[in-house]
């Protein structure tokens, strides 16, 4: 009976192994095509599976399809094709790919508003910056990027910068260094009745800011990201513009260095980053500024910023998206240049011409996506380059709503908008093209009884 029983349990153990052998597919090998440039170990960081793995067969399709989309948002590629050749349980995948132009010298033309749109309304070509900026990205076929950027006219600005994504064998580990200064001859020193007010003097620079800092990036899995910062900030300003707000930098000082600590962490599981239809974000920041450490004012102030999106398909072309976004400034109330409120990067739409300058805010932002034209290949035969010659773009009718609350416990009542509930809705259209290229354009409703059209060129959420 024993002897029964261990035949018995043996072949109920192969029996399993058997079954889920043939459950499995093993990984036989994976060939990737078109990257001239690019070094194979890239390619490779961005996958679900290895040479040797063994995936469950219901499982491979969506780990393709995961990978796929994994190479496409490191934005080294126009196209990125992966499929298998499945023979018995045995597959080759194969990666096919091709490669964005990656050397970018182009001209700087840039408002020093906000947005486009509160620049529209006084066109004041004074407000303007131009320059150049180079981008190489994937410098040396190793995803690091290499930037300098020299501007001149509103904004004065020179900065270097390097990131290498890949420090250790492992590519667990990266950096990136960056250094630069500025210097700005009208300085917004202040807000009233919700809108930015500056102070200019065509003699010289009211403000001059230099800092350096450099980032440690841990990347262990595929999809979380950590990154920690020690920054070096020295800032001086005019004397006139530590009379017009004494809090500019802190009792009416005109200059300030001090040390920052930031710590941010992502958990990215979106389709495609640039635009979104898919998939999930949480993202997270701690700033400590001053510490203490050099400031003459003994700048102590912690700054936390949290941040959730969300995507899901809802049926055929229809895609829902939300985001929920809160800020806060703890242990001292925030210098105003430390100081950012809503609408400056995070704004209620439909508000895009106030600001609201608080020490703390949150705000929800949906929408309802409709996708009016597929992706669409535009092929140009003519251009010998394939960098360029298949350009591609899709468009997406949105109706969106947004509510958000700010917080001022320093100049409320200088701005009616702060301490009050703000709510703006409408509808647009996107516009998502190659190169990461996203063009909306809204008309907005806010509860003020307002209206208007406006342009962005980002994606709302």
């Amino acid at each position: 009976m024993a002897r029964f029983f261990l035949l018995f349990s043996i072949l109920f153990c192969l029996s399993i192994e058997v079954r889920a052998r043939a459950d499995s597919i093993y990984i036989d090998s994976i060939v990737i095509l078109g990257n001239k440039i690019t070094k194979d170990f890239i390619i490779h960081r961005e996958l679900e599976f290895s040479v040797g793995d063994s995936v469950e067969a219901m499982g491979l399709d969506g780990s393709i399809t995961r990978s796929r989309n994994n190479i496409f948002n490191t934005a080294l590629f126009n196209e990125v094709d992966v499929y298998q050749e499945l023979q018995g349980n045995r597959t080759v995948v194969t990666i096919h790919l091709e490669e964005r132009w990656y050397i970018w010298p182009y001209p700087i033309l840039e408002n020093a508003d906000r947005n486009f749109n509160t620049w529209w309304r006084t066109k004041d070509f004074n407000r303007l910056s131009y320059g150049v900026y180079l981008n190489w990205f994937n410098f040396r076929g190793r995803a690091e990027t290499f930037q300098i950027l020299a501007k001149i006219g509103y904004e004065q600005q020179f900065a270097i910068g390097y990131n290498f994504p890949n420090l250790n064998k492992a590519r667990t580990l990266g950096l990136h260094v960056a250094a630069g200064h500025t210097r700005i001859k009208d300085v917004n020193y202040n807000s009233l009745d919700n809108e930015r007010l500056f102070f200019n003097d065509e003699t010289g620079a009211l403000l001059n800011t230099s800092y350096a800092k450099a980032t440690m990036q841990v990347r262990k899995g595929l999809y979380l990201r950590h990154f920690i910062t020690m920054q070096y900030q020295n800032v001086n300003i005019d004397s006139s513009i530590a009379a017009l707000n004494e809090n500019y930098l802190r009792n009416e000082t005109t200059h300030s260095q001090f040390f920052s600590l930031i710590y941010e962490a992502k958990y990215d599981r979106r389709d495609y980053i640039e635009y979104p239809l898919t998939g999930y974000k949480l993202e997270g920041r701690v700033a400590l500024h001053g510490m203490g450490i050099l400031d003459n004012q003994n700048l102590n102030l912690l700054m936390i910023r949290a941040a959730a999106n969300f995507h899901k398909p809802i049926i055929g072309r229809w895609y829902s998206a939300a985001a929920i976004i809160g800020k806060t400034y703890e242990i001292q109330d925030p210098t105003y240049y430390l100081q950012e409120g809503l609408g400056y990067k995070d704004f209620v739409r439909g508000y895009e011409y106030y600001v609201m300058d608080a020490q703390r805010y949150a705000m929800i932002k949906t929408n309802l996506k409709y996708q009016l034209i597929k992706k669409k290949t535009i092929p140009l035969q003519w251009l010998p380059w394939e960098q360029f010659n298949k350009p591609y773009f899709s468009a997406f009718l949105n109706a969106f709503v947004d509510v958000g609350y700010a917080e001022d416990r320093l100049n409320a009542e200088l701005n009616g908008l702060s301490n009050k509930w703000l709510a703006g809705y409408g509808v647009g259209l996107d516009i998502s093209a190659y190169y990461d290229i996203v063009f909306r354009i809204e008309y907005s409703f806010n509860i003020e009884q307002e209206a208007g059209l406006f342009l962005h060129f980002n994606k709302s959420i």
